[in-house]
């Protein structure tokens, strides 16, 4: 769903205000990451909701501040910024267990300044018994719409949404609450791609650059996006929907809970996707990581693209002409060096991107639709029958030790996204591996699976 087709209704405040408890409360479920920490929230995220017949997107933030003191800082208060410019209505959420700190008069006139229809909640009053008393020091605030509430246990929420929708202007759309991943599949003709990888390879870059926007906090800092964040685009009359993860980190003994949400959330997102753009940096050496991570979207049976990012940075020479040929054997020499690392995505494309200049972008972007038409292709009987008996003259099953002699009868195609296969036998424990690799090969290789792995399963004839 287009986030900006609802009145969007901005949640902000403090670092540790609990606007991401407040926003999964209302979802229903995990669907940003909380923790203790402040500022786990970097990126904004979007939940739609209706209620009372009103229809709204809430915007999750990370915690306003005046002193950005470096560029993540920066760049994180840019999502704020652009939060507060887009809404229709703002709550401004604060912590009323820290009575002593507030609100700095500074942040509440940046937010005024905005001229939007404002709520003042008053959060973490878990008690029924200081709901009232709580409200107290905060109205010397002069906001006029006051309301305390728990996101821990919800008190008070629904009527947080009463007075929302009373001063939001009215949507003609209906629709439901959803999250992250019901958004993707609301759209059957929306191809959901995850950007991945490990972290500080550019992802969130290359992210903005396909969206042509600053949609995400982007920063040098290893680690920067913490949340899977999901953006629709049309390109040429294809509807896309870009995800972008949090980089997956080495696993280690002691992991902060943020970390680990996110790496919870890139799975996610992975599994939700139909393709997956792998994401590594030409600068750096490849690692067991990346491996990992390329390993992980095979098991997961998801259509992949290898972006070499950071191309940009491939050393020119002094000369045009020879900067032609010196990028051409540099080109050749990584694409052999990935392809060494990666050998079971040998069937996957590859393309030399960068998010800086824009080079390759459009050439991957074109090559998603042709993957997933692959992943959605069925394959008649008369098509497999013939490439089979045509292998099977080339190289047929040999014997094994200990083994029956193998036969093969049939091959079919049982599912599609993942394409499914399989394949007839007297007996799967005399059917080698070596054969099995053979036939998934051709499968892909014959009958047009570039980009996405197959499954191909070995069943007994006396089993069907």
């Amino acid at each position: 769903m287009n986030q900006q087709s609802l009145p969007i209704v901005a949640l902000v405040g403090l670092p540790n205000a609990g606007k991401s408890t407040l926003i999964n409360k209302i979802g229903g479920k995990q669907f940003a990451i909380t923790s203790d920490l402040a500022g786990t929230t970097r990126d904004r995220q979007y939940l739609d909701v209706a209620w009372n017949g009103a229809d709204l997107t809430l915007a999750d933030t990370a915690g306003i501040s005046l002193n950005a003191k470096n560029e993540l800082d920066q760049n994180i208060q840019k999502q704020v910024e652009v939060a507060l410019n887009e809404a229709a209505v703002i709550v401004l959420l604060v912590d009323g267990k820290d009575q002593e700190n507030i609100l700095d008069a500074k942040i509440l006139k940046k937010i005024r300044s905005s001229k939007k229809p404002l709520i003042l909640a008053v959060n973490k009053l878990d008690s029924p018994k200081n709901l009232e008393t709580g409200l107290i020091p905060f109205y010397s605030l002069g906001i006029k719409n006051i309301l305390g509430i728990s996101a821990l246990t919800g008190r008070g929420t629904g009527d947080l949404l009463d007075e929302i929708t009373r001063i939001l202007p009215k949507s003609p759309a209906s629709v439901s609450i959803t999250d992250d991943e019901t958004q993707t599949k609301a759209s059957n003709n929306s191809i959901a791609i995850s950007i991945v990888g490990k972290p500080n390879v550019g992802k969130s870059s290359l992210f903005n650059a396909l969206l042509k926007e600053e949609r995400v906090v982007v920063s040098s800092v290893p680690g920067t996006t913490r949340t899977s964040i999901d953006s629709q685009v049309a390109i040429d009359n294809i509807e896309y929907t870009f995800i972008d993860t949090a980089g997956l980190k080495k696993k280690e003994y002691r992991q902060t809970r943020p970390d680990l949400y996110g790496g919870f959330q890139t799975f996610k997102a992975i599994r939700r996707s139909d393709v997956c753009f792998f994401v590594i940096d030409v600068a750096q050496e490849i690692t067991k990581q990346d491996q990992v991570i390329a390993g992980e979207i095979v098991n997961m049976q998801k259509g992949c693209i290898i972006l070499a990012n950071k191309a940009d940075l491939l050393s020119p020479s002094a000369t045009k002409k020879k900067t032609k040929k010196s990028n051409e054997d540099e080109y050749r020499s990584l694409r052999d060096q990935i392809s060494h690392h990666f050998p079971f995505l040998w069937m996957c494309p590859m393309f030399f991107v960068s998010a800086v200049t824009g080079e390759g972008l459009s050439e991957a972007v074109a090559a998603i639709k042709p993957i997933f038409d692959s992943r959605n292709k069925n394959l008649g009987d008369e098509i497999l029958k013939e490439l089979l008996a045509k292998k099977m003259k080339i190289n047929p099953p040999k014997l094994l030790r200990d083994q029956k002699k193998p036969k093969v009868f049939s091959l079919r195609q049982t599912e599609i996204n993942p394409p499914k296969f399989e394949l007839l036998v007297n007996h799967p424990a005399a059917i080698s591996m070596q054969f099995r690799k053979f036939v998934e090969n051709s499968i892909i290789k014959e009958l047009g699976f570039w980009g996405t792995p197959i499954v191909l399963k070995t069943v007994g004839k006396d089993k069907t």
